[in-house]
């Protein structure tokens, strides 16, 4: 077992070693002056090289490189040249609004997936099936970002179930006191239940949109572990004994169904924090840190790219470490099959 947490921590370190690397080099092959751009259009070329030089900008590749390398080393991500401030302090700032999105849309994700997995799988070639089948290609070809659009135009304009996209709180809502940074725990803590409510209302159409849209991997990897536990000799072997099917279901097939989910939810996680979550923060004014990236990339914020990149790098080599001791907890037989 400590053999095992020193290799996955090693691996850990390896990744994310390499991410930084790799991010340093492709943003340097981004088009554009970023010296250029913070200095402003009307800058002269004694300004621009005095903000390049005020961020290393003017030293060549490889000083640049080792400044980055040694930066990182102590735990900073720079200062973005957008708002002149430490972009590990501008992440940190955005985290709890990602992550309040961000796992919420998880949580919406493993239902919807779990749920039309097992479903697909007990009427198997079925027009249930089917139709599952359908909103899995849908969902995996269509682009979010024409999705969401059409859903504010119905849900917000048309019918009016959603609040306005204006960011965590309509207007007119003050911010609950800062406990969790949870807006709609906040308010719960606070008492004030009309803000936890405006809240919810206003969080809930961006994470059904993330959730539906990160749901298909899970819903394939469920239908098809559920087939195959359906199909298998136990399951035979209880069916023969007179056990009902709803309890084949939930000790045989939902039961096996779920290891895979605990390695799907990695790819999940990674979709819902740097995928479609940029664009969903972006449309719906989300103050995250997708958003940040966005608004950074439009304006060639080189350091603050580079940091948030690290930061979901990070975040993804963290995540999948952790469920991949979760799925060793729950099924040892992986740590047997090592063992050999």
């Amino acid at each position: 077992m400590l053999r095992s947490l020193r290799t996955r921590a090693g691996v850990a370190v390896i990744s994310v070693v390499s991410v930084a690397v790799l991010v340093f080099f492709i943003t340097q092959l981004l088009p554009g002056d970023p010296a250029r751009i913070a200095a402003g259009q009307y800058a002269t070329e004694e300004q621009v090289a005095g903000v390049r030089a005020q961020y290393g900008l003017d030293k060549p590749i490889a000083a640049q490189f080792a400044d980055y390398m040694s930066a990182l080393f102590q735990l900073d991500l720079g200062t973005s040249i957008r708002t002149g401030r430490p972009v590990r302090g501008e992440l940190l700032d955005r985290l709890p609004a990602t992550l309040e999105l961000g796992l919420l849309s998880l949580l919406i994700a493993v239902v919807v997936g779990v749920g039309l997995g097992v479903a697909a799988a007990v009427h198997r070639r079925r027009p249930l099936d089917t139709l599952v089948q359908l909103y899995v290609v849908f969902a995996s070809a269509t682009a979010i970002f024409w999705v969401a659009l059409v859903a504010i135009a119905l849900f917000v304009n048309e019918l009016g179930v959603f609040n306005s996209p204006t960011g965590r709180l309509p207007r007119g809502f003050p911010a609950p006191d800062h406990v969790t940074g949870f807006s709609v725990v906040d308010a719960l803590l606070a008492g004030d239940t009309a803000t936890a409510g405006a809240a919810l209302r206003t969080l809930l159409l961006p994470a059904i949109l993330l959730g539906v849209f990160a749901s298909p991997s899970i819903i394939k990897v469920v239908r098809s572990s559920t087939i195959r536990a359906l199909e298998s000799d136990y399951a035979r072997t209880s069916r023969s004994f007179g056990y009902p099917r709803s309890s084949i279901l939930l000790r045989d097939g939902l039961r096996n169904s779920l290891l895979p989910v605990i390695t799907n939810i990695g790819l999940v996680a990674g979709f819902v924090l740097a995928g479609g979550n940029v664009l969903i923060e972006q449309l719906f004014a989300w103050p995250g840190i997708g958003g940040y990236a966005y608004r950074s990339l439009q304006e060639n914020d080189l350091f603050a790219l580079r940091g948030y990149v690290i930061f979901i790098g990070v975040a993804y080599v963290l995540i999948n470490t952790v469920l991949e001791f979760v799925y060793r907890r729950v099924d040892p037989r992986v740590e047997i099959t090592e063992g050999r």
